[in-house]
């Protein structure tokens, strides 16, 4: 069994906790629950159209409500799946600023000797 847990910076900002309490409870949270069950579930076995690999050992969940289509990036450390951040998915392709803020937070992941 995996563990989701969600990256905090150094001050304790949490931005997938920041971006999670803007979505609407009923609406969004069951569908977002599910996703990070069935990741807590299937970990690196995860497949499409659930979670799929963007690049530098950076993944995307992928999790479609009736108010839209959201992502949420992630890395591994051991059996933990580490949620960076999220956003409302607005284009085709994930926005690459987003995958190097996923990548940055990865880095302070690890220097800060946190696996």
């Amino acid at each position: 069994m995996w563990e989701v847990e969600f990256f905090q910076h150094p001050g304790g900002r949490c931005p997938a906790h920041q971006f999670l309490s803007t979505l609407n409870e009923k609406t969004d949270m069951p569908y977002i629950e599910r996703i990070f069950s069935l990741a807590e579930q299937y970990g690196q076995r995860l497949p499409r159209p659930h979670s799929a690999p963007l690049r530098e050992k950076i993944f995307e969940l992928r999790v479609k409500t009736r108010n839209g289509q959201f992502r949420f990036l992630y890395f591994f450390d051991h059996k933990k799946i580490i949620i960076t951040h999220g956003f409302k998915k607005k284009t085709e392709k994930v926005p690459n600023s987003e995958i190097e803020k996923a990548i940055k937070y990865r880095e302070m992941y690890f220097e800060s000797g946190k696996s």
